[in-house]
């Protein structure tokens, strides 16, 4: 799987966290440390009708413990793996 990254964008100016990939492998769910979480990150997936973006916002967290917040990762790996934007 290649990586996939999160972005924010804040002041004309997209900002890009890479996903923890070894735990996505494994697990198909997403781990994210608190201290990088905050409102407005998300990554590009592809649906029927092109490219979107999915969030991840506080009501999809699934889970958290001492240090990170996990969410569900409800695309397979063709569906962002590929995904081309211009950023």
């Amino acid at each position: 799987m290649r990586p996939v990254y999160l972005r924010k964008e804040a002041n004309n100016i997209v900002r890009k966290v890479m996903m923890d990939m070894a735990y996505l492998a494994s697990h198909h769910k997403i781990r994210l440390t608190k201290r990088l979480y905050e409102d407005g990150l998300y990554f590009y997936f592809k649906n029927k009708d092109g490219i979107d973006k999915y969030y991840l916002s506080r009501d999809r967290i699934k889970k958290e413990d001492e240090f990170h917040y996990f969410f569900d990762f409800p695309f397979k790996e063709e569906q962002v793996e590929g995904v081309i934007t211009e950023d």
